[in-house]
């Protein structure tokens, strides 16, 4: 009991110093077991920096806190730290706590052999969680992560709260949270973070879609190695489709760099589409612009996503770069031999710019670099290598192309390369089986590599399942079938396939999943035959060309009839081993038909329809007819009854129908009569009594349903009027009134007018309850007319009800009507035509047009060639009645010829048209007047042409015929100077002798022909002197004859002129002949040179002729010269200057003349030029204002 008492006193004691001590400012940890024995009072104790706590450790020894030892983080405490509480416990302080490890710091009591130790750790309260982040990687979750701010030191949790609700998420010590993704919804968050130190809320996070941001993972980069050339570096990563559970589009973005100069020589994009049921490993291969061999590469990739806003809105990030993977390259290796890259039986890629190096040997020095022939560019890669860049390069030929590399100029390093192209992705992958053992699988290649032999594209059959690979030797043979199988194990199964294709350049495959199941093709049925045969059946057996056993097929069955019609039947049949029989009965077949089957399989999951079995012909057998004749009947006029009926088809007579059996009874009779006819039809005449006629068709099998006509006693139906029908273009749409309450039925007969026969009968029958019908036959024919009789049933037979006749479509009449002249008067014409022949209206005509025109009326009718009257610009005199057979055409001109033309037409249009020509009487008055007026016009015109002519008789005179002057009444003669110049001149006074003909002949060719010696224009002439007769002149031939003209005596006269004043003068006629040698040049004349001929009488003067010098122009002389063959009057245009020294340039010559008879000009002699004559020549103007038609000034010389 004391010892109790006493330790109740302690543990007393020992609170209120624990009390005190706490009131002081300590934190004392006490554990649970605490005051007991062989303990600490705090196991693990969690402290902020910069506190100070109490420990107590208690011991079992007593005696053990004077002797105690504390260490904290491995060091002894100082012994001031400590506190004794009783003799068995010892307290410590721990003063303002700084930063422990995240592991904690030990704290331990020791005594002797007790020893006792805890954990010490300290940190900080947590702050607010800030910045929240939502990232999604697969669009399945998404992680939303926050930042901590300070670190803590100590363990925080985290609560995530959605403070639009209740619910809470303890996450622990992780920073971020992981949710599921649901698109269109808002995410709104709430973090707590707590430790043992404190408790903190971060504000309300709300993130819409486009808050989200979507990083794909980090591509995994497996291998960066070279390809199947020098010049394709090939990356491998792992696309890691199964982290991301939903398919789709990334972008992997892949940088290559120089590794030497960390250059980044290519970056690309690489799309794919996820397969997120399996991890694929993808490949990329980038050709480079050189050999591999050149330099080291270094590869690192990342991914984006590539989907468009549509589908996701929000932010689109970069992942995180791969690792870098290295290719290295040979640029660092001290080789003494050339090399050339790429080497030889390199193949290499056509289409791409390549670069080959040429590495020369240490110390050795490249001179020349060729591909091909080609003298491309060489690039200077160091002091021993070079490159060559060629463009675009194209295909090898099978021997490839030549790079040749020439060093030191005696040493040659060379290769021979293969262009061409990779494999083509095989297209239309497709797989089935026929036999439930073996995988056929067929493809295109695509386009051709354009490499051969060992460099060709190798296809290769994977199961991706149980990775089998199976070698497709003989599928690059069989071009453009490509062909591989695949053994399968049970027949059944799903197989993932691929078929890859190979070659140098690389590779590509295609994949396939396969349900054996499901594209199952079998063989065709086997043997397919004919069992058994009953009436409407038939038994077809068939057997399996391989083994099908258990295996469920589907049989289709198609049937063909003779008539073209078919039937398909679907049988399920189990299969069985090879040849096994499988029998099925094909129903419901048609008697008397000739019936053709094949046969052929699908499997239960169908794939694809095998071909078709052999095919199997059979006959069914006959039965009696199934259906009564359609029959009818036509009642003449004369009790001649004709029974038609329509024969059976072959589905309704079911055989060939041998006979038809006519049975014919009087009613009220008990007497019938039968016939037998084998055709369509038969004649029955009959008395005008009521009677029953029946007809049944028979065959081998038997015979149809009977088909029953009343025939009615004799009827009134011939007096029923026409009406028109209705046509709808193939058909006729007819309407009728009932005429019978109770009516079993009605018919409609038709057939084709014609005018010479009758025609063939077509009908159809409808029930009781139709009133109105559209009649369509394909006999039908447009523009043909058509008579068409509705017939009511009664009970005593069918009775006409209406008559219509009508075409189904109108046309145009085929012929015109014939037309013809009546009568013709003056000024009208009656016309008459005929009926159109009913096959050539084809229509109902509805009236006529008339056109008439003048016979040479241009606008209507043009004779040539015997066309006809034109139309089309006529208006017609159109006449509305149909039954008009005559029209009269007024208004006409007398004596005038018409064609007249006569259209008939109907709804369909216009027929052609029928020409006459009539010509209309002249009437008696038209020909008096036709003779009368033309002569009172020509005498009325004759005066007036008198009485014109008398007024103006002087004017007329003076304009036609001039007065001639009289040349006695010149000044020029009143002159004396000139009677003198007349006395000296030499001229010939002819008197009594008038010469008839003189011909001069000279030896001179004339300078120039008759009609321009006549024209002046151009030309000077001088006035003629008297010369001797052997002067040589240039002259014409030329003729006049002399005309007497009376002349008045003044003064002294001119003996020229006294020839002239004879009163008889006789014509004469002058010659002048001209003859030239060849050699002839203008010269003076010698008097030997002229031979003058005179036939008789006068012999004119030859003058030569001066060509003067130009003092003015006398266009007056030019206008009056006359151009005529005759003589030409002497005349100057220029005359040359009395003060002038020289004589002017000798003009052509001309011939002169003493005198004419013929001209009103006068004559005036030339001066005579010659060697003896050194005359100072003068120029003298004579004025002769007495020549009333002469306007000409003459020079002349003073004598």
């Amino acid at each position: 009991m004391l010892f109790r008492t006493g330790r109740m006193n302690l543990r007393v004691l020992f609170g209120f110093v624990l009390l005190a001590l706490q009131s002081s400012g300590f934190h004392m940890a006490v554990a649970q077991n605490a005051g007991q024995c062989g303990s600490i009072s705090t196991k693990n104790l969690v402290a902020r920096v910069n506190f100070s706590y109490n420990i107590t450790c208690y011991f079992c020894e007593f005696g053990a806190a004077d002797q105690v030892e504390w260490k904290y983080a491995g060091n002894l405490l100082p012994s001031s730290y400590y506190t004794k509480i009783t003799s068995n416990v010892s307290m410590v302080s721990l003063n303002n706590l700084g930063l422990t490890s995240q592991q904690g710091e030990n704290l331990t009591c020791t005594f002797k052999t007790e020893s006792y130790s805890t954990s010490v750790k300290t940190g900080y309260p947590p702050e607010a969680p800030r910045d929240l982040e939502c990232v999604t990687q697969n669009f399945g979750k998404l992680k939303c992560s926050w930042r901590t701010g300070r670190d803590t030191n100590i363990e925080t949790n985290y609560t995530v709260c959605s403070w639009l609700g209740d619910t809470c998420t303890e996450v622990g010590a992780k920073t971020f949270i992981e949710r599921d993704f649901v698109a269109f919804q808002d995410l709104q968050l709430q973090i707590t973070a707590t430790n043992e130190l404190g408790k903190q809320t971060s504000e309300k996070f709300r993130k819409v879609e486009s808050d989200i941001v979507f990083q794909p993972y980090t591509p995994e980069l497996l291998r960066v190695f070279k390809g199947l050339t020098d010049f394709q570096l090939t990356v491998e990563w792992n696309e890691g489709g199964t982290k991301y559970g939903v398919g789709l589009k990334l972008i992997f973005e892949i940088q290559i760099i120089h590794t030497h100069t960390m250059r980044e020589v290519w970056r690309g994009n690489y799309s794919s589409a996820l397969d997120f049921s399996r991890d694929r490993i993808l490949q990329f291969n980038w050709t480079s612009d050189m050999p591999l061999q050149c330099t080291a590469h270094s590869v690192r990739i990342r991914a984006i996503s590539g989907e468009s806003e549509v589908l996701f809105s929000g932010v689109k990030a970069w992942s995180d770069w791969s690792l870098v993977l290295t290719l290295e390259g040979l640029d660092t290796f001290n080789q003494t031999k050339g090399q050339v890259y790429p080497v030889d039986g390199t193949v290499l890629k056509a289409g791409s710019s390549l670069t080959f190096c040429c590495v020369a040997g240490q110390g050795k020095k490249i001179d020349e670099f060729l591909f091909s022939d080609l003298n491309a560019s060489v690039i200077e890669l160091s002091d021993r290598s070079q490159a060559v860049k060629v463009q675009n390069v194209t295909p090898s030929i099978e021997s490839g192309t030549n790079v040749l590399c020439i060093i030191n100029k005696k040493e040659y390093e060379g290769a021979v390369i293969f262009i061409g192209y990779p494999p083509d992705l095989p297209r239309n992958l497709s797989c089935e089986t026929r036999d439930l053992k073996t995988l056929n699988c067929t493809w295109e290649p695509g386009r051709s590599t354009s490499l051969v032999s060992k460099r060709r594209t190798i296809y290769t059959l994977i199961d991706r399942s149980s990775e089998i690979t199976l070698p497709c030797e003989e599928a690059s043979k069989i071009y453009p079938s490509y062909w591989c199988s695949f053994p399968i194990s049970n027949g059944n199964g799903v197989y993932n396939l691929s078929v890859r294709g190979k070659n140098p350049l690389g590779e590509a495959q295609s994949h396939i999943t396969v349900d054996v199941t499901r594209v199952f093709h079998p063989y065709a049925p086997h043997q397919l035959s004919e069992e058994a045969k009953i009436l409407r059946s038939i038994n077809v057996s068939w057997s399996d060309p391989v083994d099908y056993t258990g295996i469920s097929l589907l049989c289709e069955m198609d049937i063909r009839d003779h008539l073209g019609s078919n039937m398909s039947y679907n049988y399920s049949v189990l299969g069985g081993p090879v040849d096994a029989r499988h029998i099925v009965t094909l129903d419901n077949l048609r008697p008397n038909t000739r019936y053709s089957i094949q046969a052929r399989y699908s499997a239960q999951h169908f794939w694809k329809w095998s071909k078709w079995s052999n095919l199997r012909n059979f006959l069914t057998e006959q039965a009696a007819p199934s259906t009564s004749l359609n029959v009818w009947r036509k009642i003449m006029p004369n009790r001649t009854v004709m029974i038609y009926w329509k024969p059976l088809s072959d589905a309704e007579a079911n055989g060939q129908v041998l006979s038809y059996n006519i049975t014919w009874m009087k009613i009220g009779s008990n007497s019938s009569t039968t016939v037998e006819r084998s055709t369509s039809g038969v004649a029955i005449h009959l008395d005008q009594a009521a009677y029953i006629i029946t007809v049944i068709a028979q065959n081998s099998a038997g015979t149809s349903p009977p088909s029953v006509v009343r025939i009615p006693a004799h009827t009134n139906d011939e007096h029923l009027g026409d009406f028109k029908a209705v046509g709808v273009g193939d058909g006729f749409h007819l309407t009728w009134l009932r005429h019978q309450v109770e009516s079993c039925g009605y018919t409609v007969e038709w057939c084709e007018v014609l005018s010479n026969s009758e025609c063939n009968i077509s009908w159809q029958k409808f029930p009781s309850n139709v009133t109105s019908a559209i009649i369509k036959s394909d006999d039908f024919q447009v523009g043909v007319r058509y008579m068409l009789e509705v017939h009511e049933c009664r009970d005593d037979g069918d009775y006409l009800l209406k008559r219509l006749v009508g075409y189904t479509r109108e046309l145009a009449p085929a012929e015109a009507p014939n037309l013809d002249i009546e009568e013709t008067t003056s000024d009208s014409v009656l016309i008459k035509w005929l009926d159109i022949p009913m096959d050539k209206q084809q229509g109902f005509i509805q009236g006529f047009k008339v056109y008439y025109s003048k016979l040479y009326n241009n606008s209507a009718f043009k004779p040539m060639g015997g066309q006809k009257l034109k139309t089309d610009n006529l208006l017609p005199k159109i006449i509305n009645d149909s039954n008009a057979r005559t029209f009269k055409i007024g208004g006409l001109e007398p004596g005038t010829t018409y064609t007249v033309a006569l259209r008939a037409y109907t709804r369909g249009g216009d027929s052609p048209s029928r020409d006459v020509t009539v010509t209309t009487p002249n009437s008696p008055l038209a020909v008096i007047l036709g003779i009368t007026l033309p002569l009172v016009g020509v005498i009325t015109l004759g005066v007036i042409l008198s009485i014109f002519c008398y007024r103006k008789q002087e004017w007329i005179k003076e304009t036609f015929y001039p007065d001639i002057p009289d040349p006695n009444n010149s000044k020029v003669l009143q002159d004396g100077t000139f009677l003198q110049g007349v006395n000296s001149c030499k001229t010939l006074e002819p008197k009594d002798c008038t010469p008839n003909e003189v011909q001069v002949v000279e030896e001179k060719q004339i300078g120039f022909d008759v009609e321009k010696e006549v024209e002046v224009a151009d030309e000077t002439e001088v006035v003629p002197e008297d010369i001797s007769d052997t002067e040589n002149q240039n002259q014409g031939v030329l003729s006049y004859s002399p005309r007497s003209a009376p002349v008045e005596n003044s003064g002294k006269i001119n003996p020229a002129f006294e020839a002239m004043a004879s009163p008889s003068i006789y014509p004469s006629e002058v010659t002048y002949t001209s003859i030239r040698g060849p050699g002839y040049q203008q010269q003076e004349a010698r008097d030997d040179e002229v031979e003058v001929i005179v036939k008789s009488g006068y012999q004119p003067q030859i003058h030569g002729a001066i060509d003067l010098p130009p003092i003015r122009e006398q266009t007056e002389v030019q206008e009056l010269m006359p151009r005529v063959n005759g003589y030409q009057p002497q005349a100057h245009r220029q005359s040359w200057s009395q003060d002038s020294g020289e004589f002017p340039p000798p003009e052509t010559d001309s011939i002169g003349s003493p005198t004419s008879i013929n001209s009103q000009a006068f004559l005036i002699p030339e001066r005579m030029l010659g060697e003896d004559h050194s005359l100072r020549p003068g120029v003298k103007t004579w004025s002769l204002p007495f020549f009333q038609n002469s306007r000409m000034t003459f020079d002349s010389n003073d004598s």
